[in-house]
């Protein structure tokens, strides 16, 4: 989740003219290329853990790290990139990118991986990732969510190119050489971030405090960071251990692969479809438990009746990628409803925090259970339950009707939901003052 505030000047669009939209497409494939690469560490657990000949629980490591430090990178460093602005971040991130890919040629042991693959690349994924979207932010004004819905394309074409890609890859050029070709892809990184101008004149991003205490005054705002751990929690251990449990009933490395593209391209197709209905769209109330519950049963439940086939493998893929797809809606929405984008945009770095955490301790936690039940079965029942239990505790929120006034003359006024928390610290109100004027927080 990432959460911009700006203070903006309407000549804005005039002077920025058309390059604006080189920015977007350079941020386009920044998210392209980390998100392609991060989301294919089913395959490279694969490949680590016949290569060093360890169990799943220390291979799962690896892919656990890399998104635990992209994720907290935002965070720890984020005085770096006000410090030196966006486009420097970006290409930094990089050139660290390119060479944390490029030392695992010479690794010989896994350890070493956590080191190439895990921290270093990681650091650098998380030095372009935030930035590339916040430098899109400056450019737009009137068209900016149009933008920002392009850029976040670019997360579901990259899960659908890369595993197709490095698996031809590691045919081609055995797993050393694919690191390096994918150090060399990293570095255009370099190039996306070279197109990033700092605008001289009109919109200024002002970045707001990622971890001030207000938040933190309101339960609900403790909920939305317990629900994201634990869909980060079940969304990584799908993410690294799906093409492993398909290769345990007999279906092949490349077709293996290929089920990531299929995440890919559902929840592609599910995020397009929502942003074509505008930031301004509802879901109903039908809808968001239908979503949130109804296919939050049907992943957990479901999974150990499909595996088997790869049809099945396929349709259980296509259901995962539209519950992802549709997650991110609702939770916007959610939050948007219950606590207000303000204070989502003042807490940023815990949510940012929680995710991280997931990340961190889902690969580890279900190759633990995989050893000791010798089955990948028990770990996708963990996965399902916990991506259930966090789509139910932000409907249990959003069905109490928390900061709903009650009008019971108007129901059309009885359906706005104010944010649950009502005083906003004085610092903060030049800020959202702002917001009147015609800017906006995106979250």
């Amino acid at each position: 989740m990432i959460v911009i505030a700006a203070k903006g000047d309407s000549n804005m669009v005039e002077e920025t003219g058309d390059w604006k939209w080189a920015v977007v497409v350079a941020s386009f494939f920044v998210q392209f290329i980390i998100c392609g690469i991060s989301y294919s560490i089913g395959i490279f657990h694969i490949v680590f853990k016949d290569i060093f000949e360890h169990d799943h629980f220390d291979t799962s490591w690896v892919g656990s790290i890399l998104l635990y430090v992209t994720a907290l990178t935002s965070i720890v460093l984020r005085c770096f990139m006000s410090q030196f602005g966006f486009r420097i971040s970006v290409m930094l991130g990089g050139v660290i990118s390119s060479i944390g890919l490029g030392l695992g040629m010479f690794v010989t042991d896994l350890y070493q991986v956590y080191l190439t693959f895990g921290v270093i690349t990681g650091i650098g994924f998380g030095l372009a990732c935030t930035p590339s979207i916040m430098a899109v932010e400056q450019y737009f004004n009137h068209k900016r969510f149009q933008a920002l819905s392009i850029v976040m394309g670019g997360i579901g074409a990259g899960i659908i190119t890369f595993p197709v890609v490095i698996k031809y890859l590691l045919e081609y050029a055995a797993w050393r050489g694919t690191l390096l070709t994918l150090s060399g892809i990293s570095l255009n990184l370099c190039v996306c971030g070279a197109v990033m101008f700092p605008v001289a004149k009109g919109r200024q991003v002002r970045l707001m405090p990622l971890l001030s205490c207000l938040p933190l005054r309101n339960i609900v705002f403790h909920g939305m960071c317990i629900a994201n751990l634990f869909w980060s929690f079940g969304s990584t251990i799908i993410y690294i251990y799906l093409p492993s449990y398909a290769m345990e009933f007999g279906t092949d490395f490349g077709t293996a692969s290929f089920l990531i593209s299929c995440i890919g391209m559902s929840a592609f197709t599910t995020r397009m479809v929502f942003a074509f209905m505008g930031h301004n769209s509802a879901l109903d109330d039908i809808t968001s438990v239908l979503c949130s519950v109804g296919l939050g049963v049907v992943v957990t439940g479901i999974c150990p009746l499909l595996i088997d086939d790869y049809a099945g493998q396929i349709g259980y893929c296509i259901l995962y990628g539209f519950y992802s797809g549709y997650w991110t809606t609702f939770l916007q929405q959610a939050s948007r409803e219950l606590v207000g984008p303000e204070y989502i945009a003042m807490g940023n770095g815990y949510l940012s925090f929680m995710i991280a955490l997931g990340s961190l301790l889902g690969g580890p936690a279900a190759g633990l259970l995989i050893q000791e039940e010798a089955e990948f079965e028990y770990a996708f029942y963990l996965a399902g339950a916990s991506l259930l239990w966090s789509s139910v505790i932000m409907l249990m929120f959003k069905y109490q009707q928390c900061g709903t006034d009650s009008y019971p003359e108007d129901q059309s006024i009885k359906e706005q939901k104010k944010p649950l928390v009502n005083h906003i610290h004085d610092e903060f109100k030049p800020s959202f003052n702002a917001m009147k004027d015609g800017d906006r927080i995106i979250v």
